[in-house]
């Protein structure tokens, strides 16, 4: 009896698991992230793409991420950590979530966005740049556009 008790709390246990981890939000992924990136960042790109099914172009669009992901690295300094920007959303299945990175020499922009098809969030699209003063004056010239109308 203590044999299919035991058998049966592991079952419970490993059960409840799964259904945890399928019910992370993309800001539970997205923290996750970071936390590998901060130390190693290519092996964060992999853990991001993990649950996406790969092909050829998949492969080749992930290796091009990280050659320059390491590129701006290599050229940017050191890492002090990152700033949730934005979080938008469309309905209850996609979620874009932006973010200031933190480097010594320039901000990169990281924009992940999830996906969720049926019960669980997944890496839609990946990217990350290094405009952001071109975009916060388009920004800025459009609030001075609203406020002048006004």
């Amino acid at each position: 009896m203590r044999k299919i008790f035991l058998l049966l709390c592991l079952v419970l246990f490993f059960c409840a698991g799964k259904v945890k981890a399928q019910q992370q939000t993309p800001a539970d992924i997205s923290k996750k992230f970071f936390e590998l990136y901060a130390t190693k960042p290519m092996d964060a790109i992999d853990q991001l793409f993990a649950d996406v099914k790969k092909n050829k172009q998949v492969n080749d669009d992930i290796t091009a991420i990280k050659k320059n992901l390491k590129a701006t690295i290599d050229q940017d300094g050191d890492y002090y950590g990152y700033e949730l920007i934005t979080e938008k959303g469309v309905g209850n299945t996609v979620k874009l979530l932006s973010y200031i990175v933190k480097y010594d020499k320039q901000p990169v922009r990281f924009v992940f966005v999830f996906y969720k098809p049926k019960d669980a969030w997944k890496i839609y699209t990946f990217q990350f740049n290094t405009n952001l003063d071109d975009e916060l004056n388009n920004a800025a010239g459009v609030d001075l556009l609203k406020e002048n109308k006004q």
